[in-house]
């Protein structure tokens, strides 16, 4: 039920408030109804506790005991912040409300819990988006873009790392388009092109190891893959690497078969491969088979 109730503004309001009618949210108050702090957001006043603002976030607590003028301040303005994104931001924070992080509101959650250094907050907005990343979007760049330059504005590294690997798994024409959606850095955009030429030479290098039999056929790469499958490749690299490059010619080329143990010879050597180039630049779907 809504805690909401409507108050004229007096003339010692703030200039920006005068002759307005504004909202009163007493969601956040102690059970008698007062709060020691009164935050003004949009058209509205919502009072709420210091102590409980200083326990969740450091940024709130130096601004209310530190030597600012917030310290004295009864009520303090938030202009520019969405009235709905604030107290959902409150409701995560409060100990009596703990609503959670999930899809619906992460994206409002995100910019607040990163302002105001809400430490937990910001590892569970991090985990629901590389969620949503992975469920929707591994193969759409646009939306790749769009959650690198999330990541830019709010110091996420894994998510910028993940989508700028899954991004450079896509064409030229799909970057440039993508870019006039989202301008993400020119340092990320000139890694996911140098990623994307890597894979190229990957690509180039593994075709030396294809068979040439049955050139004729129609199904030619189908036919030089499964040869290199069955061993027609350099018997003296190492297990990881045939096996590295194996799956990354099945996948390009929609090879379906039993690859399990090929994955399992990678996950014998996961601790040796993992900041193998080879490996960050394997197909998404390879390495979320060798996680499982």
């Amino acid at each position: 039920m809504s805690q909401e109730k409507k108050i004229s503004c007096s003339s010692s309001e703030k200039e920006e408030l005068q002759d307005k009618q504004i909202l009163v949210n007493n969601e956040f108050c102690e059970e008698n109804g007062i709060g020691d702090l009164t935050f003004i957001v949009e058209n509205h006043k919502i009072p709420v506790s210091k102590t409980v603002l200083c326990i969740a976030s450091p940024v709130f607590r130096t601004m209310l005991k530190g030597h600012f003028r917030e310290k004295t301040e009864t009520e303090i303005p938030l202009p520019g912040k969405s009235y709905e994104s604030f107290v959902e931001f409150l409701r995560c924070i409060y100990p009596d409300k703990t609503k959670k992080v999930k899809e619906k509101n992460v994206y409002m959650l995100l910019p607040l819990a990163h302002e105001y250094n809400v430490e937990k907050m910001m590892k569970r907005c991090q985990k629901v988006i590389m969620q949503i990343i992975k469920n929707r979007h591994t193969r759409n760049v646009e939306e790749l873009y769009r959650h690198i330059r999330l990541a830019e504005l709010y110091s996420i590294e894994e998510m910028k790392e993940r989508c700028i690997y899954l991004a450079s798994e896509n064409t030229l024409k799909q970057f440039k388009a993508a870019r006039t959606m989202y301008q993400i850095s020119d340092a990320n955009y000139l890694t996911i092109i140098e990623l994307a030429l890597r894979r190229k030479e990957l690509d180039k290098d593994d075709e030396k190891g294809l068979s040439l039999i049955k050139k004729e056929s129609n199904d030619f790469f189908i036919d030089q893959v499964t040869f290199t499958l069955k061993g027609k490749i350099d018997m003296r690299e190492k297990a990881s690497t045939r096996c590295l490059k194996s799956l990354r010619l099945a996948e390009r080329f929609n090879i379906q078969f039993d690859k399990s143990k090929l994955l399992d010879t990678l996950r014998h050597s996961y601790n040796k491969i993992k900041d193998n180039e080879e490996f960050d630049l394997l197909p998404d779907t390879i390495k979320s088979a060798l996680k499982n």
